[in-house]
């Protein structure tokens, strides 16, 4: 086995997998320092903040290259095809080649399966109706398992592990194998339910969380932790009142501080489960927590915090701002990533998570009614993780006002040459236009593509 590696940023190459850097976590463009380098993208990001020296895990990624002696022959043709320095395509080991980064166009492709030990998941359906037909299967067999869970805990039963792990392993896979059909399943969920239980709350948590954290390349090895804790983030509620929790209006200084204790309730119910993972606790424990010292319950701040516990956290209140609750309708998915903009200027936040997690959701998230330069609406279908000004969308009416009657699909960043450029505008309110958003987004296979 190879031993961890001191490196500098000019040695750095996609491909390798960095376990350390030489600046704080909160002084970098990455949630966590533990990560696949996917291409020279994330190289020159590294670079712009001041990184100068990594540590790398040469048995997760590429080596180091080894440097040439005077003596060493020089290759022939004739003796193989391995890429040198030069190569613009380095040979990569077979598990690595399937981490290679999207281009600007693949924003609709089925993403293929990075994490180890998942080999025998079945490959999701390569069709977007299937995808997202799977989609929802897995979420109401999710949500099934998670509204039992619940409902034994509220009769003071510990939660299972079983339960637990076969939820996260059956959301994580269908992330892997298609993250936008999910982002279009928690878009859907968004719009229609009045007033979720704390079971579907959970569950979008955690399928949002583990969305961010593969798009943000968090090692495999915490994916299955990190979803663990955002599935149990919010446990502590059973053990207060429910009509606290479902309660529409504003709560008084002694029901927030009531309130602010199921944390640690929740803290308390995994121990007796005996739950030893750090990270499900930590995520359990500081997930209201902030940068600033202006969380609760321990008022934590800056280095001493958990990074996957604060990254939750904040999941959880953009899913708070976007859904309804109690009759309040949710606010419009780009308000509030604009809403996140300010969380990281105030400081409760760092900005490079919050432009981490922005990355993953687009500027203009996935079930966004927008308006076009040509007068036409569209519906915000995609996104591209490398122009998030340009994601996909389904064009549905004409300048004129009247409605396509086949939605045409065009992904902005990839726009044919002879023709006009369209581009986004504003973003519309789909109550005040009368459109129904979610007969956009159950598939994309069935429109004109442009």
């Amino acid at each position: 086995m190879k031993l961890i590696q001191t490196i500098s940023i000019d040695q750095l190459k996609p491909g390798m997998f960095i376990v350390g850097m030489d600046q704080p976590w909160y002084r970098t463009p990455f949630l966590l320092h533990k990560r696949l380098i996917r291409d020279t993208k994330d190289i020159d990001l590294l670079r712009q903040h001041g990184i100068r020296e990594l540590k790398i895990d040469p048995s997760q990624g590429l080596d180091v290259e080894p440097v040439p002696t005077e003596d060493a022959p020089t290759p022939s043709p004739e003796q193989g095809t391995t890429a040198t320095p030069q190569s613009k395509h380095p040979v990569q080991p077979a598990s690595l080649q399937a981490a290679a980064p999207p281009g600007p166009s693949a924003a609709m492709t089925a993403r293929q399966p990075l994490t180890p030990g998942r080999e025998n998941n079945p490959p999701g359906p390569s069709n977007p109706r299937a995808q997202a037909a799977a989609a929802q299967e897995t979420y109401r067999e999710a949500t099934s398992a998670m509204e039992r869970m619940f409902e034994e805990l509220e009769a003071g039963v510990v939660p299972r592990p079983d339960t637990v792990r076969m939820v996260v392993s059956n959301v994580l896979a269908r992330v892997l194998d298609n993250t936008v059909s999910m982002l279009c399943l928690l878009s859907l969920r968004q719009m229609k339910q009045f007033d979720r239980t704390l079971a579907s709350h959970a569950l979008d948590i955690c399928t949002l969380s583990l969305i961010v954290a593969h798009d943000n390349g968090v090692a495999d090895g915490d994916l299955e932790a990190l979803g663990a804790g955002a599935l149990l983030h919010d446990i502590g509620y059973v053990r207060l009142p429910r009509n606290l929790y479902r309660k529409s209006h504003d709560l008084t200084d002694q029901e927030t501080a009531v309130m602010q204790q199921h944390p640690e309730l929740g803290l308390a119910i995994l121990r007796e489960a005996k739950e030893d993972r750090e990270t499900v606790l930590r995520i359990v424990g500081e997930h209201h927590e902030r940068s600033d010292g202006g969380g609760h319950p321990h008022k934590l701040k800056g280095d001493s915090l958990s990074i996957l516990a604060q990254y939750v956290g904040l999941i959880d209140i953009y899913d708070g701002m976007v859904s309804r609750r109690g009759g309040r309708p949710g606010m419009l998915p780009h308000d509030a990533v604009r809403q996140l903009f300010r969380l990281g200027d105030t400081g409760q936040y760092a900005k490079g998570m919050i432009q981490s997690m922005i990355g993953s959701l687009g500027v203009y998230p996935i079930g966004s009614l927008v308006l076009m330069n040509t007068g036409e609406q569209a519906v915000v279908v995609g996104i591209n993780h490398t122009q998030r000004l340009k994601p996909v969308i389904k064009v549905i009416t004409e300048t004129g006002g009247g409605s396509y009657l086949t939605p045409m699909l065009i992904d902005l960043s990839v726009q044919g040459t002879g023709t006009s450029e369209r581009t986004i505008t504003k973003v519309l309110d789909p109550l005040q236009e009368r459109v129904n958003v979610a007969m956009f987004l159950n598939d994309v296979d069935n429109e004109a593509t442009w």
